[in-house]
């Protein structure tokens, strides 16, 4: 019809008929071909079909049972080997003994009494080692039962409660801050390290720097409750929201009873409280934070929808069942800016006796040497970085070993908080002691529950690596300074 647009409509319709009908006869002559090809098989090549079926079906589920017991074995190889600090134990036992049941119970908020008190904690559908959230309230009564500033038994703030508040306030306020986010996250957990040690009530300005870098990650406002998330955030972390000054003002906080740290002087903050408690109080603070991490719903300070903190998860493992028993390693790679970043490791490793370079490097040797006693060169090996050192990516992917194993998240996906809970929520963990960004993972897995953190390694004089500092270390201001 394109062809001649002036053929006659009664040419048109035969011509179609004509074309309808060929067609009509071509599918039933080879639907007709099957049938009879297939009866006209012997028995005996019926049987054969039917064997190599059964065959094919027996051979997949052979396959899906060995992946089962390998992961199996790997885990059982990676508890067997997972030291972590007995800290976390400690203040579990010590609450369970001090607490009855009713008190127990009554530390739960309504909703909570609605979920299921004995199924593990889980983020982004995979289990943490911390227990149920039962455990987790009673890991939080273990802290100090009052908010900093606000005991008049203890604080210098001797008249403090509700109708006269606090005499002095450390607030966090402007937009700006120093450096990049695993440093602005050191700087918000030194400013509640700060607050606890000199019993000194925390303020914070809803457009301050601590705001910003918070919501895109955890504890997303939600608008439609936004006085209700006011006061959950206010008690997760014993700290008072402010709008503006004259919220201030109206609270009694004039300027001379307000203090304020920048993020230099938080930075660094180095806390005079013993190892252990030190320790406790920064995994107590962790614990809280991921509890609310974000998963796409809210806005964050500006107003902006926030992401996904599963995203990196959900799309190198996918969003089926299969990402919460997968078992993988994550490697992180952060130049540090080339050689600022060899002085910065060599400062740590003076302390730690990690080796000086292999952490900034990266090279297969190094990874296989910490991964190969774990079995875990038989399972996926995800790579987040900074992008700065593309070669060290490039040795990886050349290395027949690993080379295979390497998955990357895809660009839409990757962004800081998706690879920080690819991170936390791997089976072993393997990082920079010199970067803030790695270090806030370790110190993330461990308040999790987590071992396997692989930061301060050596070599081992046999051509391999041993750990040279345990988990704690990363904690320690003896080996980290002012990044612990």
């Amino acid at each position: 019809t394109i062809q001649n647009p002036h053929l006659h409509p009664t040419v048109m319709v035969t011509k179609l008929q004509k074309g309808v009908a060929i067609a009509v006869l071509t599918s039933v002559a080879s639907i007709a071909y099957y049938i009879l090809s297939y009866q006209n098989l012997l028995p005996d090549e019926l049987e054969v079909r039917r064997q190599q079926k059964i065959a094919l079906r027996r051979q997949q589920s052979a396959i899906a049972s060995a992946k089962k017991r390998e992961r199996r074995e790997t885990l059982r190889k990676l508890d067997r080997k997972n030291h972590l600090p007995k800290f976390i134990d400690r203040a579990l036992n010590l609450r369970q003994q001090q607490l009855s049941p009713d008190e127990q119970r009554l530390q739960l908020t309504h909703d909570e009494r609605q979920l299921d008190l004995s199924a593990p904690q889980t983020i982004c559908g995979r289990p943490t080692a911390i227990g149920t959230l039962q455990d987790f309230n009673l890991l939080r009564q273990s802290q100090k039962p009052t908010c900093p500033g606000t005991n008049p038994q203890t604080s210098n703030n001797v008249n403090s409660d509700e109708n006269n508040p606090p005499k002095s306030l450390l607030l966090l306020d402007g937009g700006k801050a120093r450096g990049r986010t695993g440093n602005n996250l050191v700087e918000f957990l030194h400013a509640l390290q700060y607050s606890r040690d000199h019993d000194i009530r925390l303020g914070v300005m809803t457009g301050s720097w601590a705001m910003r870098v918070l919501l895109k990650m955890w504890m997303a406002i939600d608008l439609e409750n936004e006085e209700e998330w006011v006061a959950r955030f206010e008690e997760a972390f014993c700290l008072k929201i402010f709008r503006n000054e004259e919220e201030l003002v109206a609270a009694g906080y004039t300027r001379d009873k307000i203090s304020r740290m920048d993020t230099k002087e938080l930075f660094w903050y180095v806390s005079s409280e013993p190892l252990e408690e030190y320790m406790s109080s920064q995994a107590e603070d962790l614990r809280v934070l991921w509890r609310g991490y974000n998963t796409g719903m809210g806005v964050d300070s500006s107003g902006e929808v926030v992401n996904d903190m599963c995203s990196g998860i959900n799309a190198v493992f996918g969003n089926g069942e299969d990402k919460s028993e997968v078992v993988y390693s994550v490697i992180h790679s952060r130049s540090l800016e080339g050689e600022p970043g060899y002085r910065l490791l060599s400062n740590v490793s003076k302390h730690s006796g990690c080796d000086p370079v292999a952490a900034l490097e990266m090279r297969p040797e190094y990874i296989k040497s910490i991964l190969k006693p774990l079995g875990m060169l038989q399972h996926p090996i995800v790579f987040i970085t900074d992008g700065q050192s593309f070669e060290v990516l490039q040795r990886l992917l050349t290395d027949p070993d690993i080379g295979p194993l390497i998955r990357l998240v895809p660009e839409e996906a990757s962004w800081i908080g998706g690879d920080m809970t690819l991170g936390l929520m791997s089976n072993v963990f393997i990082g920079n002691p010199a970067s803030t960004f790695s270090g806030f993972i370790a110190k993330s897995r461990v308040a999790m529950g987590f071992g396997h953190n692989y930061l301060f390694m050596s070599k081992d004089g046999k051509g391999g690596y041993r750990p040279s500092c345990g988990d704690v270390c990363i904690f320690n201001s003896k080996v980290m300074g002012v990044m612990s």
